[in-house]
């Protein structure tokens, strides 16, 4: 029980361990900044789109599955 327990814990903590210790890149033309409004403008377009891909199944499914089952 202890071991189901600790071990993923003990790995969840190793990932970002070993990431420490990576050097870091240089920067190109292909980076992009996090700190600029396009970073801002992807993030909110990512969670857009995930989250309209998460909820709208249900929205267009849902008066389906009603119709199917009344």
């Amino acid at each position: 029980m202890l071991v189901g327990r600790f071990v993923p814990i003990v790995l969840a903590l190793a990932i970002p361990g070993s990431l420490a210790g990576v050097r870091a890149h240089a920067r190109t033309r292909a980076t992009l900044d996090t700190t600029g409004p396009t970073f801002a403008v992807f993030l909110i377009g990512v969670i857009v789109i995930v989250g309209g891909l998460i909820y709208l199944p249900m929205l267009i499914l849902g008066p389906i599955g009603e119709r199917i089952v009344s």
